[in-house]
C-alpha cells in the first residue's frame, strides 16, 4: 500500500494520541486491501472483496477483527513506514441473525488470495476463535495457494510439512463448519473450503480445483476453461463435490445461515427448539393421495416431506447429485431433524454409488451433531446394471451400512412404498442395535428381500422357460407373489411398528422427535468423529 509521504510513524517517546492514530492510520492502510485498482477488478468482475463479504453476512456492527493490523511492512533507518500490504486472509467474530460465530475470508484483491509476505493464515485465530469458544466457523473462500513467485522470494522450495489441516480436522469434530466458495478456488484453500459440514458456490462465479487451467495444460495437455474444469455443473452436479449452488453471494450467505440454523454450537449439545407455530397435531389432507394407486407411477417426494414438516421449510442438501436419495434438514414441532428420502421420479429410487456416498455422509452429518433422523422410505433396492457395477455401487452401498451402523441417533422411519433388499437395510439400521426399529407402514407398503419382478425371474427361471406361455406364467407367478406383499400381511408379522393413515405422518413424527430429545443429549455427550467430507 502506498503510504502518505506526510505521515510520520509513532516512535517511543510520542504521545498516546499520536499512538491511537498510528493505530487508526494502520486500520485505513489494512481496509484499502490490494489497492483502489485490483479492488475496481474485484467489483467489475460481479465479485465482492472479503470485507464487503463480511459486512454483508454478518449482523450490523457485530464483526470483531482479529489480526487487523498484521501486514508486511518496511521501515527506513529513521524508523519511517515505507510500505505497507495486508495480510490476506481477514478473520474475527461476529453474529449471524443474533448467533456468534467465527467467520474469515481470503483477500483475493491480494496476490490472488495467495500467502505473500506475511502468511496471515485462519489457524491465526479463527480456528481457534471456533474451538475455544464452541461456535460455528465460517469461511468464504477466494485464494490460489501456494505461489511460484513465493519460493523465488524465498529462495528455495520447500517440502510440504502437513500442518496445515489438524487444526481444520478437529473442527470437524467439535463445531459446524460452512464453506462459500465465492470465486476461483484452488490449491490448499480449494482443500480448506472442502474441510466442512456444508459447501456453497455461486452459479457461474465460483471455480474450485487442486490446479487450474495453465498448470492442467502444462501437466496432461488438456485445454479448458475455469468453468468447464471446476464451475458449479462439475461439481454440484456431476461430482458432488459441493453441497450446493447459489444464485448470488447474497444467496450464498442465506444458505449458510439457513445451514447452521438447524445445528447446536458444538458436537456436545443439541439444537435448540425454535417456536415455528405450526400445530404438531395437523393432518396433511393431501398425504392421503399422494402415493398414486399404480405402484409403477412416480410423484413428488419432495412435496410429501413439505407437507410434513413444519411449515415446509425443508433446506435441502446436494439436492443436484444423486438425486434417488434425498437429504436435508427440517423442523418438527419446532425439533431440528435431518431428513431422508427417496425420489422415485429418478432411477425408481434406488441407491447407486453416488447415492450411497451422499447417504453415508449425511448419516454421519446428524449423528454427529445429535440429530434425530426422519426417513420417508421408497428404495426398490441398489442399482442395477454394468454402469452400476462399474461405480462400484455394492462397496459403496457397504459405507453406507456402515455409516447407518455406526449412528447412534434416534431414527423414526415410514415406509411409504418399497422397501427391498441390502439397499434399504441401511435406513432401517440407523440407531440399531441400542434403539428400536421404529417403523411405520403406509397403505402402499410393499417390501421385501427382492422386489417381485425380479425375483421371480431369478427364483422361477427355469419353470418360467418350460412353460407353454413364458410371458403369461411369468405373469401370473408374479400376480400370486404380490398378494403376499400386503402391508397388512407385514403389519400382522410385526416388520412395522403399525400401519397408518398417511395424513398421522407428522402427529407420530413430531411426537418422536419430542420424546427423543432426552436421548440426544446423552447422546451428545459422546466422543464424535469427523464427519468425512
Amino acid at each position: 500500500m502506498p503510504i502518505d509521504p506526510n505521515h510520520e510513524t509513532w516512535k517511543p517517546g510520542m504521545s498516546w494520541e499520536d499512538a491511537i492514530d498510528e493505530i487508526d492510520y494502520l486500520r485505513g492502510l489494512a481496509s484499502e486491501l490490494g489497492g483502489p485498482e485490483r479492488i475496481a477488478r474485484q467489483h467489475a468482475g460481479g465479485r465482492y472483496t472479503v470485507r464487503e463479504r463480511i459486512e454483508k453476512m454478518a449482523d450490523p456492527g457485530s464483526f470483531i477483527e482479529m489480526g487487523g493490523l498484521m501486514g508486511g511492512a518496511e521501515y527506513d533507518q529513521a524508523g519511517n513506514m515505507t510500505s505497507f500490504s495486508p495480510g490476506g486472509y481477514v478473520m474475527g467474530l461476529a453474529e449471524l441473525d443474533g448467533r456468534p460465530v467465527a467467520i474469515g475470508g481470503d483477500d483475493f484483491t491480494l496476490s490472488g488470495g495467495s500467502p505473500h509476505n506475511v502468511h496471515k493464515m485462519p489457524h491465526d485465530f479463527a480456528q481457534p476463535l471456533a474451538l475455544q469458544y464452541g461456535i460455528p466457523y465460517v469461511q468464504l473462500r477466494e485464494g490460489v495457494g501456494h505461489s511460484s513467485k513465493a519460493d523465488e522470494d524465498a529462495g528455495h522450495m520447500g517440502l510440504p510439512q502437513g500442518h496445515l489441516w489438524h487444526e481444520g480436522v478437529r473442527l470437524l469434530t467439535k463445531v459446524p463448519v460452512a464453506s462459500g466458495i465465492m470465486g476461483s478456488v484452488a490449491g490448499w484453500p480449494a482443500a480448506a473450503a472442502l474441510l466442512s459440514h456444508f459447501t456453497v458456490m455461486v452459479k457461474g462465479q465460483s471455480q474450485i480445483f487442486p490446479s487450474g487451467p495453465p498448470v492442467v495444460e502444462r501437466a496432461i495437455g488438456e485445454k479448458i476453461t475455469k468453468e468447464e474444469l471446476g464451475g458449479y455443473r462439475m461439481h454440484v452436479y456431476e461430482s458432488g463435490q459441493v453441497d450446493n449452488v447459489a444464485e448470488d453471494e447474497e444467496d450464498a450467505f442465506r444458505q449458510i445461515k439457513q445451514f447452521l440454523s438447524y445445528l447446536p454450537n458444538t458436537t456436545a449439545e443439541v439444537a435448540p427448539r425454535v417456536e415455528t407455530g405450526d400445530p404438531p397435531d395437523r393432518r396433511p389432507e393431501e398425504l392421503l393421495d399422494i402415493i398414486p394407486t399404480n405402484r409403477r407411477r412416480g410423484y413428488d417426494a419432495r412435496a410429501l416431506i413439505k407437507h410434513v414438516v413444519d411449515n415446509g421449510e425443508f433446506f435441502e442438501m446436494r439436492r443436484h447429485h444423486a438425486g434417488a436419495i434425498i437429504t436435508g434438514f427440517a423442523r418438527l414441532d419446532g425439533y431440528s431433524v435431518g431428513v431422508l428420502g427417496s425420489d422415485p421420479m429418478v432411477m425408481a429410487g434406488s441407491l447407486d454409488g453416488d447415492g450411497a456416498d451422499k447417504y453415508a455422509h449425511f448419516v454421519d452429518l446428524c449423528d454427529a451433531f445429535n440429530l434425530p433422523v426422519v426417513i420417508f422410505l421408497d428404495m426398490p433396492g441398489f442399482m442395477l446394471g454394468s454402469v452400476a457395477e462399474r461405480k462400484a455401487t455394492m462397496r459403496r452401498g457397504v459405507r453406507a451400512l456402515i455409516a447407518s451402523a455406526e449412528a447412534g441417533v434416534p431414527k423414526v422411519e415410514f415406509n411409504v412404498r418399497k422397501s427391498y433388499g441390502v439397499a434399504a437395510d441401511a435406513p432401517n439400521s440407523i440407531g440399531l442395535p441400542d434403539g428400536i426399529n421404529l417403523r411405520f407402514g403406509w397403505p402402499a407398503g410393499e417390501w421385501g428381500g427382492i422386489p417381485i419382478e425380479g425375483g421371480v425371474a431369478a427364483a422361477y427361471r427355469r419353470e418360467i422357460e418350460e412353460a407353454d406361455d413364458p410371458d403369461a406364467h411369468r405373469a401370473m407367478l408374479e400376480e400370486r407373489l404380490l398378494q403376499l406383499r400386503s402391508p397388512f400381511r407385514a403389519a400382522q408379522h410385526g416388520d412395522v411398528v403399525d400401519l397408518i393413515d398417511p395424513r398421522d405422518t407428522r402427529r407420530l413424527a413430531c411426537r418422536f422427535v419430542k420424546l427423543a430429545q432426552p436421548q440426544l443429549q446423552v447422546l451428545a455427550r459422546r466422543e464424535k468423529r469427523a464427519v468425512r467430507p
